[in-house]
C-alpha cells in the first residue's frame, strides 16, 4: 500500500509511553493537521505544491535560525488566515513543558486540521486561523522540530527564550515583511505561563530604545491558558481543588491533610530560593511537590482534567498520543514538512525541560513582566482557565491576578465579575473579572488544562473577542 498523507500510516507496535512529569507543571501534551505548504530550508525557498488533507488555507514550515546562536534552527508552521491573511493579526502559539511541542496543539488544540486516531485528518471548524495568521513555534532549543548542532546553544532559563524569540521574530519578518507592523499576539499554555511574559517583555522592553528592528513589531496582547507564572501564589492554592464545580472527591480527610504538609514544605523552600536563589532548594521543592500532587494522581482521575477517570498507575500520563508522534516521525509526513531525516519529533523532550528545573527557573515568578506591561504599555492581557485542571488550577491563575501590583490593582479587584455568555446567549460559558479590556481574567467551565482543545467552539469565541478589543 501507498503512503502519503491522506492514508493511514502504519508503523511497528508501541508501547505507551509515559509522560515525564517535570517540576510545577508537568510535560503537558495535545494535538490538529495540513495544507499546502511553502518550506523553507535554510536561507533557500522549497515550494511544495502538495495539498494535504482537510484544509486549503495557505500553510508554511521551514527553519529559521537564529541570528543570536551559533547554529539553533526554530521550526515553525504557519497558516494564513481564513477570513482575510492581508489584514488580520499575526498570533504566535507557544506550547508549555519546559521541552514540550507547539506542533501538539496544531493536531490537538486550535490547529486547521485534526487528526485522528487512524493517522487520517478532518476539518477543524474552530481553528484559530478563522480570523487570524497563526503561527506555531517549536521553542526552546530542541523542542519539537526545532535542533541545534551544539550544546552551546542550549537554554535554561526565560532570558534566553525571550531573546531567542525575539531573534526568531526578526527572521520570520524578514521572510514575511506583509507582516511588519501587523497586530501581533503572543500567546500559549501551562509553562507558557513563564514564556509568554518573558517574550512580551522582550518586546516591549526593544521598544522602548526605538531600535530599528521593535518598530517592526506591533504586539498589542498576550493570552495565557491555564498558565504557571506566579508559582508561589499558585502552589497555595493547590488543594482548593478539593472545592470544584463538578462535585468530584478528589481526596480523603487523611490524603488531604498529607499534601498540606507537603503544600507548606513546598511553598517554603520556593521562598527560600526567591529569597536566596540558591538552587540547591529546588530539589527538595521538586519532591514536594511531588508528594502535594501524588494524592490528586491516585484520584483515578486524569489531573489535567477531573471529569475525566485515569488508572493511576500511569501517572500523569493520562492521555494517549502515541498515534501523533507515529504520524509526525513518518518518512512520508518528515519528508513533507523538509525534516531532517536523523531528527525525531518528541511530544515533550525532558532533556530541554530539566535544565529550567535545576536553574530555578520553573519556581522563579514572572508576574512583575506583566505589571510592566500592564503599567507601561497598550498590551492587553488575558488569562483564560480550564476549570477542571488540578496543575495549573483557576484559583491560582485567579489569586495571583488579584494580587498583582499594578496602576489599577484596585479597580480590577473590584470589577464585578459577570457570566461569559457566547455570541447568541445560548451557553453561559465561564465567568468573566475585568478591568475594561486591558486586564481580563476568564474561567471557563468543561475544559480542563488545554482549554482549546476541551472547548474548541467557545475558545475561538475568546480569541476572536480578544482579538478585537471586544469586551467580553
Amino acid at each position: 500500500m501507498t503512503v502519503d498523507e491522506r492514508t493511514p500510516l502504519h508503523g511497528q507496535p508501541r508501547t505507551k509511553r509515559s509522560l515525564v512529569s517535570i517540576g510545577l507543571v508537568g510535560l503537558v501534551v495535545v494535538a490538529g493537521v495540513f495544507i499546502a505548504l511553502t518550506v523553507f530550508q535554510g536561507g533557500s525557498i522549497v515550494q511544495h505544491s502538495t495539498t494535504f488533507a482537510c484544509d486549503s488555507s495557505t500553510q508554511e514550515t521551514g527553519y529559521i535560525k537564529l541570528a543570536n546562536k551559533k547554529d539553533d534552527q526554530y521550526f515553525y508552521w504557519y497558516v494564513e488566515s481564513r477570513d482575510d491573511p492581508a489584514t488580520d493579526p499575526l498570533v504566535v502559539w507557544l506550547q508549555g513543558g519546559p521541552g514540550c511541542s507547539s506542533v501538539m496543539a496544531f493536531l490537538t488544540e486550535n490547529g486547521p486540521c485534526t487528526i485522528k486516531r487512524d493517522l487520517t485528518t478532518e476539518l477543524n471548524p474552530h481553528s484559530w486561523t478563522n480570523n487570524a495568521n497563526m503561527l506555531w513555534l517549536d521553542q526552546p532549543t530542541d523542542v519539537g522540530f526545532s535542533y541545534t548542532t551544539t550544546v552551546d546553544d542550549n537554554d535554561d532559563n526565560e532570558n534566553d527564550v525571550g531573546e531567542n524569540f525575539y531573534a526568531f521574530l526578526q527572521g520570520f519578518l524578514d521572510k514575511h515583511p506583509e507582516l511588519e507592523g501587523r497586530p501581533l499576539f503572543v500567546t500559549g499554555e501551562s509553562y507558557a505561563g513563564h514564556y509568554v511574559p518573558a517574550v512580551a517583555h522582550k518586546i516591549w522592553h526593544e521598544s522602548k530604545k526605538n531600535s530599528t528592528s521593535a518598530t517592526r513589531i506591533n504586539l498589542q496582547g498576550i493570552a495565557i491558558g491555564n498558565g504557571i507564572t506566579n508559582p508561589l501564589v499558585q502552589v497555595a492554592h493547590t488543594l482548593d481543588m478539593v472545592n470544584n464545580r463538578y462535585n468530584i472527591t478528589l481526596l480523603n480527610e487523611t490524603e488531604y491533610e498529607q499534601a498540606r504538609a507537603a503544600q507548606q514544605a513546598d511553598l517554603e523552600l520556593v521562598r527560600r530560593f526567591a529569597d536566596t536563589k540558591n538552587v540547591s532548594y529546588i530539589d527538595d521543592a521538586m519532591d514536594a511537590w511531588g508528594r502535594l500532587a501524588s494524592p490528586f494522581q491516585n484520584a483515578h482521575r486524569n489531573i489535567y482534567d477531573i471529569r475525566l477517570p485515569c488508572d493511576p498507575s500511569r501517572g500523569s500520563s493520562c492521555y494517549d498520543y502515541d498515534y501523533v508522534h507515529d504520524f509526525l516521525n513518518s518518512e512520508a509526513i518528515k519528508a513533507k514538512l523538509n525534516i531532517p531525516e536523523d531528527k525525531e519529533w518528541l511530544e515533550c523532550n525532558p532533556t530541554v525541560g530539566m535544565p529550567f528545573m535545576i536553574s530555578g527557573d520553573i519556581v522563579t515568578d514572572f508576574e512583575s513582566y506583566v505589571a510592566d506591561l500592564l503599567d507601561q504599555s497598550d498590551i492587553r492581557v488575558l488569562l483564560y482557565d480550564g476549570d477542571a485542571d488540578t496543575v495549573c488550577n483557576w484559583y491560582g491563575v485567579k489569586a495571583w491576578a488579584t494580587a498583582l501590583n499594578w496602576t489599577h490593582t484596585a479597580e480590577f479587584n473590584a470589577a464585578e465579575e459577570h457570566p461569559f455568555l457566547t455570541s447568541n446567549g445560548s451557553v453561559d460559558a465561564g465567568i468573566v473579572k475585568a478591568y475594561t479590556n486591558q486586564f481580563t481574567f476568564l474561567r471557563l467551565y468543561n475544559a480542563g488544562h488545554m482549554a482549546p482543545r476541551d472547548q474548541p467552539a467557545v475558545s475561538l469565541e475568546m480569541l476572536t473577542k480578544f482579538l478585537r478589543g471586544d469586551s467580553f
